[in-house]
């Protein structure tokens, strides 16, 4: 099984960028507050919130995992497969223990940890705002949750990697070896609940943002995410090599986008790698 290194490109933001200016162009849209005032009036809380977050992130999640599976399976089209980044034998769980574990994970534990986030909504007083928001504060409260979710990911997953920790919880998420979509909610209950749920739902409750905005995270979130376990360097996304060698090599690289284990020095065979360099 061979890795191979590539430097993070200035434009692996684009799909983000692209999905946020595309939320904002929906919110300005003619009839958009009409249409939003709407469905957040005459519609349940239950529903505007537990089941409309989790059809969204499970649309993406899946779609996602489609999409790069038949690139896994066909290598083409050859313009996203050639950015694979590892080769040689894949080495991941049985697909009956996946099954096994997406189901408890996205079937059962999802919509309880989304019925816990509304509940500790509404401890801060939050209620689903009628008028959609501005496009500042949108942008304002989506860079604030991403650097809340970069920070407590950080801090969780190194906590994961203490030997009881990870002998008992995080070694699950580790048995794929060699990553793809799925990967990302491949993980034991504990794992999955405060290391991803708290990861994108502690600046929720945090910082209280309007429902338009949570459901454009959910999706930003969801596609970062889910791209980091690709197994692929695509360059306009946000750059899933980091993510891929600590999979490969254990040890080192803990964060989301390579930040904090640059500050903090947690990526040190990594960040000295050439940009093209495989490593075995």
């Amino acid at each position: 099984m061979g890795f191979r290194y590539t430097s993070p490109p200035l434009h692996q933001g684009l799909t983000s960028a692209a999905l946020i200016a595309a939320g904002l162009a929906v919110m300005a849209a003619p009839g958009a507050a009409e249409a939003w005032a709407a469905w957040v009036i005459g519609t349940p809380e239950w529903v505007s919130v537990i089941a409309a977050v989790f059809a969204l992130h499970m649309l993406v999640f899946w779609g996602m995992a489609a999409a790069f599976g038949y690139v896994d399976r066909h290598d083409r089209p050859a313009f996203i497969a050639r950015h694979r980044i590892q080769s040689g034998k894949k080495r991941q769980p049985p697909l009956s223990r996946v099954a096994r574990v997406l189901a408890l994970n996205q079937l059962v534990l999802s919509p309880i940890m989304l019925g816990v986030l509304l509940g500790a909504l509404h401890l801060r007083g939050w209620t689903p705002d009628p008028d959609l928001p501005g496009p500042v504060e949108v942008i304002v409260h989506l860079v604030l949750l991403g650097v809340i979710a970069a920070i407590w990911f950080y801090a969780a997953h190194r906590f994961l990697h203490r030997p009881w920790w990870m002998k008992r919880v995080h070694q699950v998420h580790h048995e794929f070896r060699t990553t793809n979509c799925i990967a990302a909610e491949y993980a034991h209950p504990v794992e999955m609940i405060f290391g991803n749920f708290f990861t994108l739902g502690l600046g929720v409750v945090i910082l209280g943002p309007d429902l338009a905005t949570i459901y454009l995270y959910t999706v930003v979130g969801t596609v970062t995410f889910v791209g980091h376990h690709s197994g692929y360097a695509i360059p306009w996304m946000s750059w899933a090599v980091h993510h891929d060698w600590h999979h490969y090599r254990y040890k080192e690289a803990f964060g989301t986008y390579g930040v904090l284990d640059r500050l903090l020095g947690t990526d040190k065979e990594l960040r000295g790698l050439q940009d093209g360099q495989e490593v075995r």
